[in-house]
């Protein structure tokens, strides 16, 4: 046999076996007539997903909030709007959250911001609601304030920029932090965050107490004995000494 004749008959081998192996899975013939070859395998992509679900899990940072001052002075009372937009302060004592034990969380009065917890409120005897800590890292920023005699550090709203009042560090363990705010500047709502609370001041706690001892009191018949009048004086003009 000639080579020419060796390498027809290899090529017809070649064929034979190759129209064999095509032969022996008709439907992926058919399959790939239809709709193509299978697509090449991907990358496993599970970390990259696993990372996005952990990101989805987090809640996202809200949008600062801007606003004139004309449509802050239509949701916000003029007190509001003088210690929030215009760095005010309120009195010592006049604040509904100066003195007193609340339960639930403070907001922001003019965002809506979670800022404070009523469980690191203290009384600091200093006519302002004080705090030892906010309810977050990001829920407060601070800036440097030269206005006064004294530098301070003044705290502010992060999701709007509201004045809240200024962090001291004169402040209870375990922070050492005092945050001295404005109660015009926050609004407190209960735990399940859904009902207002209307807070209450000791101070008006004790006043109702006395009332309604006095009112017991009044309404009791009385039982004390009253002393006999003093006998008049002798005709002579003369007073008479004790034995």
């Amino acid at each position: 046999m000639t080579p020419f004749k060796i390498c027809l008959a290899s090529l017809a081998l070649l064929g034979f076996l190759a129209a064999a192996a095509q032969a022996q899975d008709p439907f992926q013939v058919a399959r790939e007539q239809q709709i193509g070859p299978d697509p090449k395998p991907k990358a496993n992509t599970d970390t990259a997903k696993s990372k996005d679900a952990a990101k989805s899990k987090d809640k996202p940072e809200a949008e600062f909030v801007r606003k004139t001052d004309e449509e802050w002075r239509k949701i916000l009372s003029r007190e509001q709007f003088w210690v929030t937009r215009q760095k005010g302060t309120e009195a010592p004592f006049s604040g509904r959250y100066a003195t007193g034990h609340f339960r639930g969380t403070f907001y922001c009065v003019c965002c809506g911001a979670a800022l404070f917890n009523s469980n690191h409120k203290f009384d600091s005897g200093t006519g302002w609601p004080s705090f030892w800590q906010p309810v977050g890292q990001k829920s407060v920023d601070f800036l440097a304030d030269n206005s006064g005699l004294e530098a301070r550090v003044e705290v502010e709203c992060h999701r709007c920029g509201a004045h809240l009042g200024h962090v001291f560090n004169d402040g209870p363990p375990p922070t050492g932090q005092r945050y001295c705010i404005n109660s015009v500047a926050i609004t407190l709502k209960a735990p399940d965050g859904s009902t207002p609370v209307t807070p209450a001041k000791t101070t008006t706690k004790a006043r109702a107490k006395t009332k309604t001892k006095a009112r017991a009191k009044a309404s009791k018949p009385s039982t004390t004995k009253t002393s006999p009048a003093p006998a008049p004086p002798p005709a002579d003009g003369k007073t008479q000494e004790s034995p």
